[in-house]
């Protein structure tokens, strides 16, 4: 029996340090009582130095910190699941999936297996897809902009030149078909500026990404005929352009969903950012909206559906921020975005 036993310690042992990935456990007192091998090179520790290690200790408090929000989930009984940039005894950094797995016995939690995957590959791919993305929007908005805008004003411009030839031969009726047209295509040529500039934010260049905002919920309210507003808070300027683009093109996601899908009248884009130096890389950004939530969007409409969810959780994920979408008591959801402080 000790020695079946033995072998089959041993064979789950060589198991799991064959694995693509770091594999642990920790008691419900977040001691260490296993670490596979590539665990232990990570940490840069023996089993015996591991094994019986408080978490905190190990970690250090800083880490522990912001890890601690999943620990104490797990340890209540739900699975967590985020992405880390993890960083190496030798200073290298690599693209992980953390996942905290808690560990039952009936309604007991008795501790957390961990486990630690290496996602570069996959954030690569992530990546390249929504390059690909932006780059295709940005070529519809040119192609809105300086072509069809741009042929669109045309017609406008030679309709009010036929009106005004039509007044003068007395042709009233005629004149007015004439008038009807121009301004059918003038305020095509409207949309096509509010469209091109949703596809090329080109604001961003120039403007903070709280104008932005701003300057789009207006848009949103004169293009949909619906109440959109804006709301910022904090002290921090976000001046990265990647990160003021993703939080951008999540916002503008999140509001088309809202109101092609969802049938909202009612949206709030806020955006919050840390304050100070202990707030530095803190944001969060939300998106409110009024209508029918996700339960009641006709996703048989949908080509894919949940893409848009799904490029929105690839560029949370690209920008080291958690993305969740939260029912509202009331009505309608929630799309959060945040990234605790760095």
């Amino acid at each position: 029996m000790n020695e079946s036993l033995h072998e089959s310690t041993h064979f789950m042992k060589m198991l799991t340090d064959f694995m693509p990935g770091m594999v642990g456990y920790w008691t419900k007192e977040l001691r260490s009582t296993f670490a596979n091998r590539e665990y232990l090179s990570w940490l840069g520790k023996s089993k015996e130095e591991i094994t019986g290690i408080a978490i905190r200790e190990l970690l250090g408090d800083e880490l522990f910190r912001k890890h601690e929000p999943y620990i104490r989930a797990a340890l209540a009984g739900e699975s967590q699941a985020f992405d880390y940039t993890l960083m190496l005894p030798n200073d290298e950094t690599r693209e992980t999936l953390v996942h905290y797995i808690p560990h039952r016995d009936g309604n007991e939690v008795l501790g957390l297996f961990v486990l630690i995957l290496d996602i570069a590959e996959r954030k690569n791919l992530e990546q390249a897809m929504i390059s690909a993305a932006e780059k295709r929007q940005r070529l519809i908005g040119q192609e809105l902009h300086d072509n069809l805008g741009q042929q669109i004003a045309a017609i406008a411009y030679q309709a009010q030149a036929l009106e005004r030839k039509i007044i003068a031969s007395g042709s009233e009726g005629a004149a007015e078909i004439a008038a009807a047209i121009a301004a059918q295509a003038q305020n095509a040529v409207v949309q096509c500026k509010h469209l091109a500039r949703g596809l090329l934010p080109l604001e961003l260049e120039s403007s903070s990404l709280a104008d932005v905002l701003q300057a789009f919920a207006k848009r949103i309210a004169l293009t949909y005929e619906i109440d959109c507003s804006f709301v910022c808070t904090g002290e921090t300027v976000i001046d990265d352009d990647n990160l003021a683009l993703n939080l951008y093109r999540i916002a503008q996601e999140a509001s088309h969903n809202a109101i092609d899908h969802g049938g909202a009248q009612h949206l709030t884009i806020s955006l919050e950012t840390g304050k100070g130096e202990a707030g530095k890389g803190m944001f969060r950004l939300s998106i409110c909206d009024d209508g029918c939530g996700l339960a009641g969007r006709d996703t048989k409409r949908e080509a894919i559906p949940g893409l848009g969810i799904k490029i929105m959780q690839y560029r949370a994920n690209q920008i080291g921020a958690t993305l969740k979408l939260i029912p509202r008591a009331e009505r309608g959801t929630e799309v959060l975005v945040e990234r605790q402080a760095l």
